[in-house]
């Protein structure tokens, strides 16, 4: 496989029939397409790698600095940015099109996703969000989104409501719904939480807000990031799942070498589905990579910024 055409057609069938013996194969081959079509993974290594393990993981730093990917800034494309941690420019996760994203993601997320009958998102509907993408793209199951970040912090948007929900937050919005001291919400409804938990000037604790937020209705965690095309799923206290055609693992910030399964390391995201970008990907969180392939997330390395939507919203707040 040497085309885009034909990876795509491939990757789209592992996600659909996962077939743990292929995958070490279509990690080469889409590494192999990367490296003769993108001129900062082909900096990084003078020959593509013929061992996975030998893929170089790009930090998520990278991609405020450099073009990273396969796709070039004046082709047609989808663009996700990152929230930013500076001023300057943001993070960009360019892909063609959104088709192996949209459909990796509603198949992971099927399991957890309650039917609903509206999905209300408590973040900005930014178009170069890639979680506000996510929380569209459940509409068939959870109901049409609608975003009420600037009401919900200002107004009672989620009282009285007479149908179950799906109420998708980010870390600093569901805190600051929480201090409204909202009632519970309809039976059926749940809550999703995804990261966000350091803010610029504070930093929330997210074993309390999840325990409050799980007197309102069931709660469960997603973990994704702009530079990823997959996420993590898991329910509130337990480890987050990621799908088959997503490897993580841990190494020593320090050393950059593998540390054994169930010792904490910086996590490492090894994610198909980034097929118009670039697989492997550095990120500065902490976590543990259990044995079953789960992951348990930490939080954030000492000293590392800020970042994620959660900061959009602590800019509101």
């Amino acid at each position: 496989m040497t085309d885009r055409r034909s990876l795509h057609d491939a990757i789209q069938a592992f996600v659909l029939l996962p077939d743990p013996a292929g995958l070490d194969a279509l990690l080469l081959a889409a590494h192999a397409w990367q490296h003769a079509n993108d001129p900062v993974l082909a900096a990084l290594i003078g020959a593509p790698a013929t061992h996975v393990s030998d893929i170089p993981a790009i930090p998520v730093a990278l991609f405020r600095e450099l073009d990273v990917g396969t796709v070039k800034p004046d082709e047609p494309h989808v663009a996700f940015h990152t929230s930013g941690t500076t001023t300057g420019r943001p993070g960009i996760h360019r892909l063609r099109d959104t088709s192996l994203y949209d459909l990796g993601c509603n198949l992971h997320a099927r399991p957890w996703l309650p039917a609903t009958h509206e999905t209300l998102g408590l973040m900005p509907d930014n178009p170069h969000s890639s979680l506000a993408h996510m929380v569209r793209g459940f509409a068939d199951l959870t109901g049409p989104a609608r975003f009420l970040i600037d009401e919900t912090l200002h107004d009672d948007a989620l009282r009285g409501l007479r149908h179950p929900v799906f109420v998708c937050a980010t870390g600093f919005a569901l805190d600051a719904w929480l201090q409204t001291v909202p009632e519970p919400l309809p039976e059926g409804s749940a809550i999703m939480v995804t990261g966000g938990f350091k803010g610029r000037t504070h930093q929330l604790e997210p074993d309390a807000l999840v325990r409050a937020a799980q007197h309102l209705a069931p709660v469960l965690m997603e973990y994704g990031m702009t530079e990823l095309s997959s996420q993590l799923w898991a329910w509130a206290g337990e480890p987050y799942t990621p799908p088959p055609w997503l490897r993580v693992s841990a190494v020593d910030p320090t050393s950059g070498e593998p540390v054994p399964p169930g010792q904490p390391g910086q996590l490492r995201f090894l994610d198909l589905c980034n097929l118009d970008s670039t697989l492997h990907v550095e990120t500065l969180d902490e976590g543990i990579v259990h044995p079953d392939g789960r992951v348990t997330l930490i939080g954030r390395l000492p000293d590392a910024p800020a970042r994620g939507c959660s900061l959009a919203v602590e800019d509101l707040l």
